[in-house]
């Protein structure tokens, strides 16, 4: 199996004066190789925000256009990602504009963590994100699931 374009592990950065953050090499490199240099930089709660590789956010757009548009669950899902959301590209620094609304509501400036999550990122700051794992740790339960899908 290929693993060209994975994007896996942590990296902590800091913000900008200008509310950019700079993406390590270990994210922006097989970002850019695989998908390009644009982005949609969104969140679902607020707390964090979530950055697509534009190509990967427009396949996810397909599955909600076969959706049934009044979906309660389509329907909150695509104003809340439009509200959040913004189409970003990275700079020739590998450097990429954190959307204002994400800079408040998830307190997306100072120190940040950034997690891989295969095909996308996940941006935290990271105090919060300390919390939001002591506050929801790994159960047993959870590796009953995981082993349920053979992982």
């Amino acid at each position: 199996m290929e693993n060209f374009g994975i994007l896996r592990g942590h990296s902590r950065v800091r913000v900008d004066g200008s509310g950019r953050l700079k993406l390590p090499a270990v994210f922006a490199r097989p970002m850019v190789e695989s998908y390009g240099r644009e982005v949609f930089f969104t969140s679902v709660t607020g707390d964090f925000g979530l950055v697509y590789p534009l190509k990967v956010w427009e396949e996810i757009e397909k599955k909600l256009l076969l959706a049934p548009s009044m979906f309660p669950s389509v329907k909150k899902y695509l104003a809340l990602t439009s509200y959040y959301g913004k189409v970003e590209a990275l700079d020739s620094k590998d450097r990429l504009l954190i959307p204002q609304v994400l800079r408040e509501t998830a307190l997306l400036e100072g120190e940040l963590i950034i997690l891989g999550k295969l095909n996308h990122l996940e941006v935290w700051n990271l105090e919060r994100f300390r919390r939001e794992i002591e506050a929801h740790p790994f159960t047993d339960e959870d590796a009953q699931r995981l082993a349920e899908l053979g992982i």
